[in-house]
């Protein structure tokens, strides 16, 4: 038998789950708008994306049309966002090994410090100006308008647990076959980190009380965070080695980067791992019913 969290319909929890994080959005873009941030963008960006990713699991529940139109107005926002929040990865990491002192300071890399805070002061530059046209105010407001359209999600009577439940053995099941395929390409793990992140964000939406699905976001937290560093490395490596001047200094990083690419390989494997044991040893009832946010 079921509670009364359970007997929520999925069209209601899902239409009160968008209107929630459709708000917590835009104070977000309000904040980014006054603030142009590592912050304030990072939490922009992750807010749209965690949006993305919860459309894009329940897209049976949305009609497809007005999905489709969410979606666009949330990936060009994604989109805008992209070259600030990259050039501040880039600076970042090019920080910490300045700290780490694994590259000596007169080999260029007081210059290519200064090159990364160019970039990040052009990215932010170009985001302002874009928030302050027309167009970007424009595009927001579609973005409201398609996350209160009465049209975009299906209307059913089917409990929201009983779809949450579905969905969640579909996105376990995907990403369990791509996990056992050790896969170790740069590309195959970006696709890897999406459906990670994907299942991550699903999981946290539905506010877990057990503590077998705690412990599964946990090792998917860690997995992402190991897949996410392994990529921004990556990136920064790619573009490394197109800058002609200051080579000594390239050469050192992209060195040291490729030096600690085995341990964030390492790490991947073994939160792969821990994540594989959770699902073979928890009980499929474990996991099944499940409280959503949207109806709490």
């Amino acid at each position: 038998m079921y509670s009364s969290s359970h007997e929520i319909t999925a069209s209601v929890a899902l239409r009160r789950f968008v209107r929630q994080t459709q708000h917590s959005l835009e104070r977000k873009v309000n904040a980014l708008s006054h603030d142009v941030a590592p912050a304030t963008v990072h939490a922009c960006r992750t807010q749209a994306r965690r949006l993305r990713a919860f459309l894009r699991t329940f897209r049976q529940a949305f009609n497809a049309a007005e999905l489709t139109c969410y979606e666009n107005a949330l990936r060009r926002l994604t989109h805008d966002l992209g070259a600030a929040r990259n050039a501040d990865v880039a600076q970042q990491m090019i920080e910490r090994l300045a700290e780490d002192r694994c590259v000596p300071r007169e080999d260029g890399l007081e210059d290519l410090r200064k090159i990364a805070a160019q970039a990040r002061t052009r990215a932010v530059w170009d985001l302002k100006a874009r928030m302050i046209d027309k167009a970007w105010i424009r595009r927001l407001e579609r973005l409201r308008r398609a996350a209160s359209n009465p049209a975009l999600i299906v209307e059913s009577l089917e409990p929201m647990a009983v779809m949450t439940a579905r969905v969640l053995r579909r996105r376990r099941r995907r990403l369990r076959r791509q996990l056992r395929a050790h896969r170790r390409s740069p590309k195959a793990l970006h696709k890897l980190r999406l459906k990670v992140k994907t299942l991550r964000y699903a999981l946290e939406c539905v506010a877990p009380q057990d503590g077998v699905v705690r412990a599964e976001i946990k090792e998917l937290r860690l997995l992402q965070h190991y897949l996410g560093e392994f990529h921004d490395e990556w990136t920064l490596r790619r573009r490394l080695a197109r800058q002609r001047r200051y080579s000594r200094a390239t050469i050192n990083i992209r060195s040291r980067l490729l030096g600690h690419r085995e341990v964030l390989l390492h790490n991947i494997e073994k939160h792969r791992d821990h994540l594989l044991r959770i699902w073979q040893q928890a009980p499929p009832e474990r996991i099944r019913f499940l409280r959503t946010a949207a109806a709490a």
